[in-house]
């Protein structure tokens, strides 16, 4: 079977190498997507482990059209009862299009659920199709003619890991705080220092990690909706996800000058029970006193995208440069809307990576 694996614009190379420690061959990586072969029912375990993942595709077929006829005619080829119960509930969620002749979304959405239903109708030998039982969400990618389409197996994205019920204000997706966090390359014996926690989301990722605990363990999928659904199955990879946890001491800390987020980080914590294993304090930056010759500062300081906003944001990067006195030997990995962060922050990075979140251009400045 051939998934898709999708990830924000950027992090393509954090997944890939994610896929590759559990065996997979990656047959393709770009545009935040990653293409590789698995076993049928393997979308159990990527959405369960993925720390980078935003969504699980199958991919359901492929071919090249230009009219909408052929759109048809390439649907209706595809065999639907092999993914499709005769009364599931059919959802064209999403349409892309690029460098091609058709574009129209929801005239597209109208032609591929109408030849699923069509085709669906066919291998059944029913007359009406009824949108009953379990949620079937496709998508529909045309990119120079060449219509993708894809079923979804997660549902709700995978950086809803369900720990953060409160958050701040501009909070960090959960999956690029995990890729900072492997992209440094911190491991669970070096401290970990974020000193703008805010609502705790990468002293929580850090946790999660450094515990072996998978991302999705404690939330639910739409594939538990389908007909072919096995619980049996996937308590089993659960019971393995928590038999691989390793629960031992860390040293994460996370700081923040407002007591609000420093309560709302604690109470985040503690919905995965990790409020034991991080050190959450309400604190200046110029404040924190730790004692660790080595160690990581990965943190997600204030963007200020509006103008008044930016100019306080300079500042605080100015003031960042307190952390490289006092830490020099420790590895930085600072994420920001800002493309001159290094000027205010003193210091050209190592290595400066942009992603694209949605219409958010972010970026990760990394100094070893």
């Amino acid at each position: 079977m051939e998934y898709i694996a999708l990830c924000a614009l950027g992090l393509e190379k954090i997944l890939s190498n994610e896929l590759k420690k559990m065996n997979y061959k990656i047959e393709k990586a770009n545009d935040g997507m990653v293409e590789f072969y698995g076993n049928d029912y393997e979308y159990y375990k990527l959405n369960l482990n993925l720390r980078t993942a935003e969504r699980i595709f199958i991919k359901i077929g492929e071919f090249y059209a230009e009219t909408f006829d052929e759109l048809f005619s390439g649907i209706t080829d595809i065999k639907w009862v092999d993914f499709l119960p005769k009364n599931g509930k059919i959802i064209i969620d999403k349409v892309r299009t690029s460098k091609s002749v058709l574009y129209n979304q929801s005239v597209i959405q109208s032609v591929v659920k109408k030849a699923i239903i069509e085709r669906l109708k066919k291998e059944y030998k029913i007359n009406s199709y009824l949108e009953e039982a379990g949620i079937y969400k496709f998508r529909v990618y045309i990119k120079k003619n060449k219509v993708t389409i894809v079923l979804d197996t997660t549902g709700e994205g995978l950086h809803k890991r369900g720990y953060r019920k409160l958050v701040s204000q501009a909070p960090l997706r959960e999956t690029i705080a995990a890729a900072m966090i492997l992209k440094a390359g911190w491991k669970r014996k070096h401290v970990l220092i974020d000193p703008f926690c805010g609502s705790g989301t990468i002293p929580i990722e850090a946790a999660m990690y450094g515990l072996n605990i998978a991302p999705g363990l404690y939330r639910h999928f739409v594939f538990e909706s389908w007909h072919n659904f096995n619980k049996n199955r996937l308590d089993k990879i659960k019971k393995e996800a928590i038999d691989s946890i390793k629960y031992t001491e860390l040293k994460i800390y996370g700081f923040d000058k407002d007591y609000k987020m420093i309560e709302i980080a604690g109470k985040n914590a503690e919905n995965f029970n990790l409020d034991k294993y991080i050190n959450f304090e309400k604190n200046n930056m110029e404040s924190i006193k730790l004692d660790y010759d080595e160690g990581y500062i990965i943190t997600n300081p204030p963007y200020g995208e509006r103008l008044k906003d930016k100019k306080h944001a300079e500042k605080i990067y100015e003031q960042m440069r307190y952390l490289r006195k006092k830490y020099p030997k420790f590895k930085y990995s600072i994420i920001t809307s800002h493309e001159d962060f290094e000027k205010f922050f003193g210091n050209k990075s190592d290595k400066k990576k942009k992603i694209i979140n949605g219409k958010q251009t972010l970026y990760i400045y990394e100094y070893k």
